[in-house]
């Protein structure tokens, strides 16, 4: 697979190393996964949730890294991670509520191949390669909590959409202001960024 990448010196250098490191980690960690119990439901799973707005049926998409069975607490949703996870205060807050949304697609049965269960965890896998090769995160909430939350955010945020008044900033959240926002085009953030005072 890595055949044809490794012809290049950068990748040889740099990425085989962080990536063979990466790999003994992760062998270690699904190896002692699995001794706990832990049986993987699915993979790169794709799942949807119907939720009824003001101007109609909207459709929440989402694809799932990996499900699996717990031995102690039941379904849980793994999402792979190369760079810095969430915390648990920006899942509790929404600031990041993907996981809790497919938790409410994971209840709702949404998920191809999965029956309809609560998830019992949430857990990111950071894998970086670097001195720490990669590292378990499971989120210390309530995950039911954290569920309703975030869809009760999500249909908050299907009405306030649903009505044309509502505009569409395209930097509605501070803390993420140095990555791409999906409006930005529109809202020529470049041309005003460039300008003089464009940092105020």
């Amino acid at each position: 697979v890595f055949g044809k990448s490794l012809s290049s010196p950068g990748v040889r250098a740099f990425w085989w190393p962080r990536f063979k490191r990466i790999a003994h980690w992760f062998t270690d960690f699904e190896r002692a996964r699995r001794a706990g119990g832990a049986e993987i439901l699915a993979l790169e799973t794709p799942g949807e949730l119907t939720v009824s707005g003001p101007a109609g049926d909207f459709k929440l998409t989402a694809r799932a890294d990996r499900i699996d069975r717990l031995a102690q607490r039941g379904l849980a949703i793994l999402d792979y991670k190369t760079g810095q996870p969430p915390t648990a205060k920006q899942v509790i807050s929404g600031l990041t509520p993907q996981l809790s949304l497919e938790a409410a697609i994971l209840r709702d049965g949404g998920f191809k191949g999965v029956t309809a269960e609560a998830a019992g965890a949430l857990t990111y896998v950071r894998l970086s390669g670097g001195r720490q090769p990669g590292e378990e995160k499971v989120l210390d909430l309530d995950v039911a909590e954290v569920t309703d939350t975030a869809l009760a955010g999500l249909i908050k945020r299907i009405k306030a959409f649903d009505d044309p008044k509502t505009p569409y900033l395209s930097r509605p959240v501070p803390m993420f202001e140095s990555r791409f926002g999906d409006y930005d085009h529109l809202a020529r953030v470049k041309e005003w960024m460039a300008a003089e005072g464009g940092g105020e």
